[in-house]
């Protein structure tokens, strides 16, 4: 019977392709590579359309050059080219255009319009004076036209400022988990949990799900939605966004919770042992020194900082 060319791939075939992928990650493939690669693309008709979707999903889905998405994933640690290698794999499982790979892949970040690193906080004006921040590890789209200003949030977190534009064009913010679009206002809105969470500080939104009832939000709320559900209403965390102003403001917050916040904005691997993980913390700290913040909380609480290196360290119970 033949196939249709959105039909899913067989398991065994993706399994063979997903292992000559890898081995094109890993670099030029040599004479007798290259020779039996050709031969197992010429032996089925089943491999030469995996492949091809392979090569569709690399590019077409990314919005970059197969070749710049190789040479983005040969930097990539070993981990991080295993969870692309699988995402590809469900979409060739899945057949169709593979919505999970184009949303997650991870040169969409490394070719984003604005990305900040760790530690980085980004401001920016934008073409229509609205003012857009992004938090440390945040990387965004911006694509504006003639008739909606879109920013794609591809990962971390913004604050946005929207401005008056004269053409009066939608002002949309668009998150793996559906559409923001915003009424005159100012709002942040975090990649958090499999879905998006907003906080409104001015105006009005409304949230439109992928696959899931809209709603509206007003002056004051906030809500998690993902793609399939929306989280009740809750009030709107001004302390969220403190990190605009390069600070992390604690109102007796977990120590633990703490910790995963503080994280974001170091390099390496921060953790919390689970022993003093529920430790309430209140406080101001600045983000620009984390070795200080870590300072601060063995002088004010029981705990004290274990350095494996300068890139690893756990906070412990004292003694």
């Amino acid at each position: 019977m033949k196939r249709t060319s959105d039909a899913p791939i067989p398991l065994a075939v993706v399994e063979q392709a997903s292992h000559w992928l890898m081995l094109h990650w890993g670099g030029e493939l040599d004479v007798e590579q290259r020779q039996r690669f050709a031969a197992w693309q010429a032996c089925d008709p089943e491999h030469r359309r995996a492949w091809q979707r392979l090569e569709h999903l690399q590019g077409t889905l990314a919005g970059v050059p197969a070749h710049t998405a190789n040479a983005v994933l040969r930097e990539l640690p070993d981990a991080r080219r295993r969870q692309a290698l699988k995402l590809l794999g469900l979409a060739l499982l899945a057949g169709g255009s593979g919505y999970l790979a184009q949303s997650q892949l991870p040169w969409r970040e490394a070719m984003a319009d604005l990305r900040s690193s760790t530690g980085e906080r980004l401001q920016r004006t934008l073409a229509d004076g609205s003012r857009l921040a992004l938090n440390s590890g945040s990387a965004v789209n911006i694509r504006y036209s003639a008739s909606e200003r879109r920013i794609q949030l591809l990962s971390g977190e913004l604050l946005l400022d929207s401005g008056h534009d004269p053409a009066k064009r939608s002002l949309i913010v668009e998150t793996v988990a559906g559409e923001i679009q915003a009424l005159g206002t100012r709002f942040a809105v975090h990649e958090i949990s499999g879905g998006s969470r907003v906080d409104l500080y001015e105006g009005e939104l409304e949230l439109r799900p992928r696959y899931a009832e809209t709603s509206r939000l007003r002056t004051g709320q906030q809500r998690w939605f993902s793609a399939e559900r929306n989280a009740s209403v809750g009030l709107a965390d001004r302390n969220a966004i403190a990190w605009n102003e390069g600070r992390l403001i604690a109102e007796r917050m977990p120590l633990g919770r703490f910790i995963a916040e503080l994280s974001r904005h170091r390099p390496g691997i921060l953790r919390c042992d689970p022993d003093v993980a529920e430790l309430p913390l209140t406080g101001v700290f600045p983000l620009a020194d984390t070795d200080r913040v870590l300072a601060a909380l063995q002088q004010s609480l029981p705990v004290e900082i274990q350095r494996v290196t300068r890139y690893w360290v756990t906070v412990r119970p004292r003694g």
